[in-house]
């Protein structure tokens, strides 16, 4: 009985301290350079909102935020790495909506999407769009489809990697429609597969806007569609599927700050109220748009349910990613 009425005052005593343990937390961090690891090569679109954010909040956090490109099956290796980390606020991962594509289809992962990270705040949300050569003999996205289901199989299109969100988008269009496409995963990046489409050897390219535009703007590369349920407000031109193609298409990625499990709430709260703070910046948002991006901050609760709808939707397509 003594003992618990012990445990029960020191219980009572240390409870008013815990605000104040909080604060102390938030106000000791960050003390040291912020690693912020991303999944995908210098250049790509998680690499650029990287860099241009990096600005913002190196000034407002006070200590420099150095990027980490790890590239490699398409964002597992990054991932797995982190999900290893300290939870200290020092290593932050700007996690892509790929990330709840492969943690829906590849039951082989080291890491638990959902257990091993904690998500801090979404920051920008694109569609992706489809891609040919100018002189492509394609010039509609139901032209493609069509000729793709009158010879099964002999078209080609290319995406960034087995089980990406590119590849899940033309997959849930094959799903819809019966048509059979072979795919052409690369490891990243915009060179390889624009040699390719110019050259003849693919037939068409799904890609990101902000990888696509200076291609899309001086007429190196052609649009065919882009894949959310409204037109881009930078190429209002270009058609959406689901109003070409299958009604209520509509595959949107998005951009996210997440750290490995365990996050002090108090390092948590710095981190969101500094993302609110960088993206409120007009310039920081006026780059971000420019480059096909929808900036809105997301509260962690939001983030969280984001994920598990994407891994909902996602994962009647797990097949495809075992047979691929």
């Amino acid at each position: 009985m003594k003992l618990r009425r012990r445990s029960v005052l020191l219980a009572a005593l240390a409870t008013p301290a815990a605000p104040a343990i909080a604060r102390a937390q938030a106000q000791a961090w960050p003390a040291q350079t912020i690693r912020l690891i991303h999944g995908y090569d210098a250049g790509s679109n998680p690499d650029t909102i990287a860099r241009h954010l990096s600005v913002p909040l190196t000034e407002i956090l006070g200590q420099q935020i150095v990027i980490e490109p790890r590239p490699g099956a398409a964002e597992r290796l990054a991932a797995s790495q982190v999900a290893r980390l300290k939870p200290d606020g020092y290593s932050l991962y700007l996690m892509t909506g790929g990330q709840a594509v492969v943690s829906a289809t590849d039951k082989t992962l080291s890491y638990d999407l959902l257990r091993d990270f904690d998500f801090i705040s979404i920051v920008t949300r694109f569609p992706f769009v489809f891609t040919v050569a100018p002189d492509s003999r394609f010039k509609t996205v139901q032209a493609y489809f069509d000729e793709a289901k009158k010879n099964p199989g002999t078209l080609t299109y290319g995406t960034s990697g087995v089980g990406s969100t590119l590849h899940m988008a033309v997959e849930l269009v094959l799903a819809k429609t019966g048509a059979k496409l072979t795919h052409v995963p690369y490891k990243g990046g915009i060179g390889q597969p624009y040699n390719d489409l110019v050259a003849g050897r693919l037939d068409m390219h799904v890609i990101t806007f902000s990888s696509a535009q200076p291609l899309l703007r001086t007429d190196k590369l052609r649009a065919l569609a882009v894949t959310s349920k409204e037109r881009h407000p930078g190429f209002p031109d270009v058609p959406t599927l689901s109003e070409t193609l299958i009604p209520d298409y509509d595959v949107v990625s998005w951009l996210g700050f997440t750290s490995p499990a365990g996050l002090p709430p108090a390092v948590r709260n710095r981190l969101h109220e500094a993302f609110q703070q960088a993206m409120a910046r007009p310039e920081i948002k006026a780059k971000l748009e420019e480059l096909g991006n929808d900036t809105r901050v997301s509260t962690p609760a939001e983030f969280r349910s984001r994920v598990e709808a994407d891994m909902a939707r996602w994962r009647p397509l797990a097949h495809v990613v075992s047979q691929s």
